[in-house]
This record gives C-alpha cells, sequence and structure tokens, in this order.
C-alpha cells in the first residue's frame, strides 16, 4: 500500500517524515535566517569582497590611497541609506553604489532615477562623492578586472540555483487505442461480457478474492518459526527501529502486555488493524501485518512459557504496589510515583538487566535452556491489572490536601481569555496553537501577508448595566454634562470607582475610556469633602501622574473644563511650569510627571504638608514599570505606601494601563485587592475592533529590504487613502521619519498618485485658521 503524499504544511506536524540527522528546533528562525544570509554573502558581491579585491591587486602605497575613497563611498552611502539602519544596510549601498558608477565618470540621469528608486530622495552631493570616489578607484584596475569582479558575483547568484521541479522527469510517450478494440474492466477483458449491476454479487467476488489471497499469504508465512518468545522479539526490534535508542518511550513489557490484550479482544482483523496503526504508527506496519496473521499462535502460547522465579516475584510485587496505573505512556499521559515507588522499579530495572546478562552468557556458551528466554505470562497480568482498576474507583486520584493546592482562583472582574486559553487541557498538553481559521494570506515574490481579522466582542452578561448620567448625583451631573450614559466598560467599574475608596487597577485597550474611569475616582474625593452643600477644598489634593509633559499640558485642559461647574482648580506642575507655593496651595488637582512628583516627594522639608493633603494618587500608563523610568514610579508607589503606613491617613492609588501582561504582580504591588479592584479587559472589549495584518519581506539583502519595505507600506497607504480612511505610519527611528515620507511623496509622483494625498482644502484655508486662531 502507498503511503499519501503530503503537503509541506501538513508534513512538518506529523510523524510521517522522519526528520534523520535534524538537531535544529522548528521555531529557531534565528539560526534559519543566519544561515540563509551567510549562503547570500558567499553567492552576492559584498563590501568585504570588494576590500580584499583592492587588497589583493594593490600594493601598500596604492591601497592607502583607495582606502580614503572605500570611506568616502561608504559615507555616502550611510547619508543616502541613513545611519538608523545599521552597518549592515549601510554596507549593502556602499556596494550598491560601486557597482551603479564603476563604469561612469559623473551622475547622470540614469544613474539619479536608479539611486532614487532605490533609497528615494537622497542628498546630491553625496551621490557626486561617491561617484568620484568610485572613479579614482577604478582608475588603478583595467576594465576587464572590474567586470570580472562584478560578473563573477552575479555568476555565482544566479546560476547555480536550481529551481523547484527541474529535475522532475515526464513521460511523453503517446499510446494509441484501436476504436474497435474493447476497453477492459478492472484489468481484465473476459470479465466485461459478465457485467453484473448487482452490488452485493460483487461484493462477495471481492471478499472471495481477498480471503484467497489472505490464505495464500498466510500459508508462507505459517512457515516461519513462532516459538514462545516471537512476541517479546518482535516488539523488541519495533522498539528498537522506532526509537533509535532514545528514552522516554514505551518498554518491551508495556507494549506486550498491551498488544496481547488487543490481540485478545473479540474484533475483527480490520478493527483491529485499525486499532493497532492508532497505536503503533506508520513504522509498525511490518509488525502489525505479523500480529495479524500469527493471532491465534502468539494467543495460544504466550501463557505457556515458564519464567526466572526471583524475576517474576519482583515483577509481581512491582504490579501490585503500583496497581498497573502506569499505563505506557504513549501521547500525553502522566505516571506519578512516591519515592518508594521509583526504588521499587528501580530495583526492578536492574534485576531485569541481570537477566539479560545471564541470557547473553548463556548464549555465548551455547548452552540455551527454556529459562533463560524473556518471556511473561500475560494472563496473570492482565488479572491484576483488572484488579488494579478496581480498587483504583473507589481511591482519590489525589490527597484532598493537592486538591486545594490546584484549585483554580477566579477574580470577578478579569476578562483575560488568553489566560482561560492557557488553562485548558489541550494547551497544558503541549498542543501547537494554529491561527484561527479565517486567517487570508497573500504570497508573492517580494513578501507574504498574513491577516488576522479582529476577534468577536465580548457577550454582554447578565450582571451588566449600563449606568445613565442623569441617575448620577448633581456632583456626578455637572462633571459628566454634555454625556448620555457610560460606556460598557465604564459601567462594569462605576461602582468601585464611585462608591468606594478601594485601591483599583485598570487594564484596558486604548481608546476605552480611561480617563473617565479616574474622573469617576476624583468625583467620589470630592464627594466625600462635601459638607452642607459646600466643597471643603483645602482638605484635600488629587495627584494625576502622567508619563510625559505633552500628555500632562492635555490632561490639565480635560480635567479644567470637566470640573469647571465645581469650582476645581487644575494645574500642569512640570519641569516647564513651575508653580508657586500660593499657587499649589489654591489648587485642587495637579497633574505632573514621575521625575517632578518625585522631587516634591523627596524632599524632607517644605511640601510636606502638600504630600500630607494628598487623598488620590492617579498613576497613567502603569505598564512604564518595566522600562527605564520604572525606578521612578515604583520609588513614587513606595513612598506614598510607606506614608499610608506611618501617618495612618487614607491614600487611594488608582493605576491605570492599557497593555499589562503580569496585572497581578503589579495589582499586588499597588495593594490593589484583586478581588475588588483589579479590573482587566481584554481586545474583545474594544470600542473600535482592532485587525492586524503581518507584512514579511522575503529579500534578504539589507538595501532591498528598505526598498520592499518602502514599496508595500506605498501600498497599505494608498489602499487606505482610496478608501477613505486617514493612515498613520510609524517608523524605528526619528530619523527615518523625513526619509519615509518622502520616499512616500516620491512614489505618488512617479505612479500619479499625488492627487489621494493632496487636502480637499487648498493653502488659502491654513491660513484661514491660522488667522481664525490669532483672533
Amino acid at each position: 500500500m502507498a503511503l499519501p503524499r503530503l503537503t509541506g504544511a501538513l508534513r512538518s506536524f506529523s510523524n510521517v517524515t522522519k526528520h534523520e540527522d535534524y538537531s535544529e528546533e522548528l521555531s529557531d528562525l534565528t539560526t534559519k535566517r543566519s544561515k540563509l544570509y551567510a549562503e547570500l554573502l558567499k553567492s552576492d558581491l559584498t563590501w568585504k569582497k570588494i576590500i580584499k579585491f583592492v587588497d589583493d591587486n594593490l600594493d601598500k602605497k596604492e591601497y592607502q590611497t583607495v582606502n580614503g575613497d572605500l570611506k568616502t563611498i561608504l559615507q555616502a552611502a550611510k547619508q543616502i541609506v541613513g545611519a538608523e539602519n545599521g552597518q549592515e544596510a549601510i554596507e549593502s549601498g556602499a556596494v550598491f553604489l560601486f557597482k551603479t558608477f564603476h563604469g561612469k565618470d559623473c551622475v547622470g540621469h540614469d544613474e539619479t532615477k536608479v539611486i532614487k528608486q532605490m533609497f528615494g530622495p537622497f542628498p546630491s552631493s553625496s551621490a557626486t562623492a561617491a561617484c568620484n570616489a568610485t572613479s579614482r578607484i577604478a582608475s588603478h584596475f583595467t576594465e576587464e578586472q572590474l567586470t570580472a569582479l562584478i560578473q563573477m558575483a552575479e555568476e555565482q547568484n544566479g546560476d547555480n540555483r536550481v529551481l523547484f521541479g527541474k529535475n522532475i522527469v515526464f513521460s511523453f510517450d503517446m499510446h494509441d487505442l484501436d476504436h474497435s478494440e474493447e476497453l477492459p474492466v478492472n484489468g481484465e477483458t473476459d470479465a466485461q461480457k459478465n457485467i453484473s449491476l448487482d452490488y452485493n454479487k460483487f461484493l462477495n467476488n471481492q471478499l472471495n478474492h481477498l480471503q484467497n489471497y489472505c490464505d495464500e499469504k498466510s500459508n508462507l508465512k505459517s512457515l516461519e518459526k513462532v516459538d514462545d518468545s516471537f512476541l517479546w522479539c518482535e516488539v523488541g526490534k519495533y522498539l528498537k527501529e522506532s526509537q533509535g535508542g532514545n528514552p522516554g518511550g514505551p518498554t518491551t513489557e508495556d507494549l506486550c502486555c498491551t498488544l496481547y490484550e488487543i490481540l485478545a479482544s473479540t474484533k475483527s482483523a480490520d478493527e483491529l488493524q485499525n486499532e493497532l496503526f492508532e497505536l503503533l504508527g506508520p513504522e509498525g506496519f511490518e509488525l502489525i501485518e505479523k500480529l495479524l496473521q500469527n493471532r491465534s499462535l502468539i494467543l495460544g502460547r504466550s501463557s505457556t512459557c515458564p519464567n526466572d522465579s526471583r524475576f517474576q516475584a519482583l515483577q509481581e510485587q512491582c504490579k501490585k504496589f503500583i496497581g498497573e496505573n502506569a499505563k505506557p505512556n504513549y501521547g500525553c499521559q502522566v505516571t506519578i510515583q512516591s519515592e518508594q515507588e521509583k526504588l521499587l522499579m528501580k530495583q526492578y530495572r536492574r534485576e531485569e538487566k541481570r537477566n539479560a546478562r545471564k541470557e547473553k552468557q548463556a548464549g555465548e556458551d551455547g548452552e540455551v535452556s527454556g529459562e533463560g528466554q524473556m518471556c511473561f505470562d500475560p494472563k496473570e497480568l492482565r488479572m491484576q491489572r483488572e484488579l488494579a482498576l478496581l480498587n483504583a474507583r473507589s481511591m482519590p486520584v489525589l490527597g484532598r490536601q493537592r486538591e486545594m493546592s490546584f484549585e483554580k482562583i477566579h477574580y470577578p472582574h478579569v476578562y483575560d481569555s488568553r489566560a482561560e486559553a492557557m488553562k485548558t487541557s489541550a494547551f497544558i498538553g503541549g498542543a501547537k496553537v494554529f491561527l484561527p481559521e479565517s486567517v487570508q494570506r497573500e504570497n508573492n515574490k517580494m513578501y507574504e501577508e498574513v491577516k488576522i481579522p479582529h476577534s468577536e466582542p465580548m457577550p454582554i452578561g447578565i450582571e451588566e448595566k449600563i449606568v445613565y448620567i442623569k441617575d448620577l448625583d448633581e456632583i456626578g451631573q455637572l462633571a459628566f454634562k454634555g454625556m448620555k450614559r457610560l460606556n460598557r466598560i465604564q459601567s462594569i467599574v462605576f461602582e468601585t470607582a464611585y462608591n468606594t475608596n478601594e485601591n483599583m487597577l485598570i487594564c484596558a485597550p486604548t481608546g476605552a475610556g480611561k480617563t473617565n474611569i479616574a474622573m469617576l475616582t476624583i468625583l467620589h474625593e470630592i464627594r466625600q469633602h462635601v459638607q452642607h452643600g459646600v466643597i471643603k477644598k483645602d482638605e484635600f489634593k488629587i495627584v494625576y501622574v502622567a508619563p510625559m509633559k505633552a500628555l500632562a499640558a492635555e490632561m490639565t485642559n480635560y480635567f479644567s473644563k470637566r470640573l469647571e461647574p465645581l469650582g476645581i482648580t487644575v494645574k500642569e506642575l512640570t519641569g516647564d511650569m513651575q508653580l508657586s507655593k500660593g499657587e499649589i496651595l489654591r489648587t485642587q488637582m495637579l497633574v505632573t510627571t514621575p521625575e517632578k512628583w518625585d522631587v516634591v516627594t523627596r524632599k524632607s522639608v517644605g511640601d510636606v504638608a502638600l504630600s500630607q493633603l494628598v487623598k488620590l494618587l492617579i498613576l497613567d500608563e502603569v505598564h512604564l514599570l518595566h522600562e527605564d523610568r520604572g525606578p521612578v514610579l515604583e520609588s513614587i508607589v513606595a513612598r506614598t505606601l510607606r506614608q499610608v503606613e506611618s501617618t495612618q491617613s487614607m491614600i487611594r492609588i488608582l493605576g491605570l494601563s492599557a497593555t499589562l501582561p503580569n496585572y497581578l504582580d503589579v495589582a499586588t504591588f499597588l495593594h490593589v485587592n484583586p478581588y475588588i479592584g483589579l479590573f482587566y479587559f481584554d481586545g474583545r472589549f474594544r470600542p473600535v475592533p482592532l485587525g492586524q495584518t503581518f507584512i514579511g519581506i522575503k529579500t534578504t539583502n539589507k538595501v532591498q529590504q528598505l526598498n520592499h519595505m518602502d514599496e508595500v507600506c506605498y501600498e497599505s497607504v494608498l489602499k487606505q487613502i482610496m478608501a477613505g480612511h486617514q493612515v498613520m505610519v510609524f517608523v524605528h527611528a526619528r530619523n527615518a521619519t523625513v526619509r519615509t515620507a518622502m520616499a512616500l511623496r516620491e512614489k505618488a509622483k512617479n505612479n500619479g498618485h499625488i492627487c489621494h494625498f493632496l487636502s480637499p482644502q487648498g493653502s488659502e484655508y491654513g491660513q484661514a485658521e491660522k488667522q481664525k486662531w490669532l483672533e
């Protein structure tokens, strides 16, 4: 029977094809890419090869002169490519300039077009300097030497590659059939005359042919010797071939017991064939064939073989002790053993090795007795296993104490689909994780694109209720003036944020409304200092810590507008915006940065009264704990918690974060009760669903990578703009911003799409807007 052919995608996740001498990890993409890049360096022209070519063909005096020109070309490539792209990209750009100018005296129109097409807009002075340096280098060599250098790299790069399918031989022989000749049916021309449409008759004929064929094969195979150790020897050969000496697989005894139970069942040969194939895999075809042909002989003779009494006694003691619960560890089974069981199994294996040495010595001496052959009693082992299974029904798998330690903890306000998936049996068992079925793939010569659709929104729970602004008290209605209701996340958090003093950690996607959650805690603090309808402004201070000065200014404007109806003053306290002590005393809410608030709270005198008046500390972007500014934020929290313990005052801490994987650790650090104040919302709560698209550039040449990335970026940007959407492009470095923008503009001009990038309003509209703001 011919094995089915599998595609490469299926073959990588199956064990049909053995990977001989393959020591790499399948997921080790870094090693594969480095090897691919090394092969490319061998075949393509590189900067090191140019330096070696110059060094081999020039003396020392000429080499010093040419070395300065090589540095000039490298410096020009650095200005054209950009220093932020790395040394490899700069060297690849220098090679490109050398190949472009090696036969030219000046920068012509064609050269300018080629460089602009590869790198985008570039400084003309750099191209001129590279052209002059290349001309000076070329003057030291003959034209034949330079041509040989370029052509050698091109031949190595292109001619030795063998295309897929090139070595497949196709047969083009034509076979003509005579129209008067009768076509064969099922390979027999005589059977064509007796064609019957009766399916039962056809099935009986096929079964008779199959039975005759099996009888003939069984007669041939029965001539082979089937002795008492036949099953043991065949299983040993199979394990030796399939495992290759690797530890951790099933033992010969366990597999013999399992196979004997399968053969002793009342199932037919076809059913046994399927079951044995699932157990042994593709490597066990020969063993399956021998077991099915000699099934009756194995069942009749396996239980009549004697064994060494000492070995058998140890074997029975081990089986009774472990209760036969340690099945062969195929697939993802787990065996739990105590220290006493491990010692007993070690003694059992030692005795087994001792018997094997005795057999080997007896075989060398030529004395083969009945006690020397390795046998077992399958009936007795089966009875012991059934008895152990009956006893195991009434015994707990794990003790009560261990069950308590493995109890799953559920937090009421944590909506983390990834954490729930990691608790499933498939994830724990090591099952491979695949992309969803709705993923779209596009593969061409330049890149491979994978589009992952957005996740489905979280279904609305029974206990979830939307909070309307009209149902709030007077303070809440004034602060949320112009809004009709809170969104879904704000409604879930409302009860804890607006009506309790609990510390809170909010992890929600960007744009989910975390700022309004901060507003809820601010209003709760204000409500606590209202007496007889008057807000006691001198009794509290609220501090909002923003990661950047620009964000601090934006938050100051937002909270000022919201809290203006309540008479609350909001000021910015950063390195650029200093406040006097009088201004600080007249301010109820301060928006500051981590560094500035660290300096304020670090002072021993002067601002002690200010820090003691703080009743609410809001930390925006708490994930900064993992970055360079993390120690500053950590010191602020630690100093606040120390103040709470020493003065026994109440300072509420609110942490806001968009992306925070270890939210439990951060909640513990902020002294947040995870059952009350911890709120985690994954991507299913996004107000606008987020899809993801991954694009991988295929080329390994650094210069080509930059060119292809700009091309792919332009195609994606153009597609979104033509659809009427706004687009933001993020680059890896600040210096690459202008280069990428110029490249996009140049490609739009060349392709005739510049009209899509122009604003519908002209320059006059912008001037009018500026004049309006000035007035």
